[in-house]
């Protein structure tokens, strides 16, 4: 028997700023060259605030990181008919060119129909229940606007990686 495999998440958005800042809040990886390893600031932090520090942090999903929604939706139908789908997506609104994120989770949410579809988003072109009209349900569907605080990025990405199928 195959060892499970880690969760996938899907990273969409075409602000490379944004890219970069996902990998540093999901990957984890470590610079010890930085001013705050040099000077033990990583154990200090990890001492006052209880939080572990990059090194110790276990990568316990593989993540995709994409600039366009169709690439997207080219993405989620590969990892359907590969048999390893995305957990969740991470789906940015505005990605000129191409389609935009509300149409990217149309077709996504026609793909597959159980990854979470979470909308990352600094603009109010629509609403949530927009979202939910043509991609949900509510309960497979979650709304972040921009910026998101790193510790809610982490913990969205840790549920959602962990979370089973809904049942049938």
């Amino acid at each position: 028997m195959l060892p499970p495999r880690s969760p996938r998440l899907l990273i969409v958005d075409d602000d490379l700023g944004v890219i970069a800042a996902y990998r540093l809040v999901l990957e984890r990886v470590p610079d010890t060259r930085s001013v705050q390893s040099l000077f033990g600031l990583d154990a200090l932090e990890t001492e006052l605030f209880g939080l572990r520090g990059p090194e110790e942090q276990p990568q316990d999903w593989r993540i995709t990181f994409l600039d366009q929604g169709d690439d997207a939706v080219k993405a989620v139908q590969s990892a359907i008919n590969d048999g390893d789908p995305y957990k969740a997506i991470f789906l940015d609104v505005r990605m000129p060119p191409g389609i935009d994120g509300y149409e990217a989770a149309q077709m996504i949410r026609q793909i597959d129909a159980d990854v979470h579809i979470v909308i990352v988003t600094g603009f109010a072109d629509y609403t949530y229940e927009d979202f939910v009209e043509v991609a949900g349900p509510p309960s497979r569907m979650t709304y972040m606007p921009k910026p998101v605080w790193p510790d809610q990025l982490l913990n969205i990405a840790r549920v959602l990686a962990k979370e089973q199928k809904p049942a049938a």
